[in-house]
Parts: C-alpha cells; structure tokens; sequence
C-alpha cells in the first residue's frame, strides 16, 4: 500500500502522516450543507410561525442569512485554526529533520 495515500495514511500507526488536511475541505462544504438546512428549516419554522405570530416568523425568515452566515464563519474559523496547528507541526517536524541531519 502506497504511504503517500490517503488510506495508507490512515493506517499510518506512527501518525507521521496527517489525514486531517486532506479531509478538511469536504468537512467545511459538510458544514456549508449543514448551515444552509438549518438555515433553510429556520425560513420553513418562521413562515409556519406566521400563522400564529406575526412578528416572530418575520423574526425568524430575516435573520436565517444571519444565522447562516454565522454558522458557516464559525466553521471556517475552526477549520482554519485546525489546519494552522496541523501545518505548525508538519513545519516543526520538518525543521526538526532538517537539525537532526545538520548534527
């Protein structure tokens, strides 16, 4: 089995290899999916809601592209601050190699 690919990474008992950068982006356009039936189950619960409250079905269909945009920042925010600590230790590693053939 390849090391270099994903499933040979994830049988990597070492963990020198990380899964985690290849994965991520299909874990945000998941969270994008997520945010936006939310966002969509938010609009359908604010016109059902007219019925019976005007105001806060009104409340609830206006601020679901909020909710949305939130939702989908919040996700990318943790993503990115995922994939930053996963770089910060590829480049430590690196630098470490680097030292240890220099000795």
């Amino acid at each position: 089995m390849d090391a270099g690919s994903f499933f040979g990474k994830l049988l990597d008992f070492s963990f020198k290899e990380f899964v985690s950068l290849q994965i991520v982006k299909y874990l945000y356009i998941i969270a994008i999916v997520l945010a936006g039936i939310s966002a969509l189950g938010m609009v359908i619960t604010g016109f059902s809601n007219m019925q019976y409250s005007f105001l806060e079905g009104l409340v609830k269909v206006l601020l679901s592209p909020v909710f949305f945009i939130l939702m989908v920042l919040f996700a990318r925010l943790v993503l990115e601050a995922l994939v930053a600590a996963f770089r910060i230790a590829e480049n430590t590693t690196r630098i470490l190699e680097i030292k240890e053939k220099g000795d």
